[in-house]
């Protein structure tokens, strides 16, 4: 899939992916990119370890939830979120482990949908949600993302933008001075 290449193709450095679900962003990575992901169901987690061992270079996939990652302050250049930040249990506590692992210049890149700008949209969603979240892992077809990564201090770029989906990039301020 074209938006896939377009939201990892690119990237340099370390790359830490969030909610790999079963890897489908995973081939679209440069081998020059040294890529860890995560994801909190071992099944799916399982099905993204198949197709790590296809890549090249080798890529990491770690069974845990993005409200604890398991790695050190400021390791990654880039972190990645794919329809992702939807379905995370606490989404204040994962953008703030989110940012403590990136580097100080670090981006977070996100492919995600959000709640609807027009308000019977946004009143439609939010009366889907609950049957939604059932049937598509706790996905949240109503949640605020963009107000939530504004209330956080974070610069928030729209490369684009079809209907309920967006593109961003992400950058945050350093925290304490650093």
């Amino acid at each position: 899939m074209k938006w896939r290449k377009n939201l990892v193709g690119n990237l340099t450095g370390a790359v830490l992916e969030i909610g790999v679900g079963r890897g489908e962003n995973l081939p679209y990575y440069a081998p020059s990119v040294q890529v860890w992901a995560i994801e909190p169901d071992p099944t799916r987690a399982a099905q993204a370890q198949q197709v790590a061992a296809t890549c090249r270079p080798a890529i990491t996939v770690d069974v845990t939830g993005a409200e604890s990652l398991p790695y050190a302050d400021h390791t990654f250049d880039h972190v990645v979120s794919s329809l992702v930040f939807c379905s995370v249990a606490n989404p204040r506590v994962a953008l703030a482990e989110i940012r403590r692992v990136l580097k100080p210049q670090g981006t977070l890149h996100m492919v995600e949908h959000i709640r609807p700008e027009t308000q019977w949209l946004a009143t439609l969603f939010r009366l889907l949600t609950p049957r939604w979240r059932q049937i598509a892992h706790n996905c949240h077809l109503d949640r605020p993302t963009l107000q939530l990564l504004q209330g956080a201090g974070a610069t928030v770029t729209v490369r684009r933008r079809i209907f309920m989906f967006v593109r961003l990039e992400v950058t945050f301020p350093a925290i304490g001075g650093k």
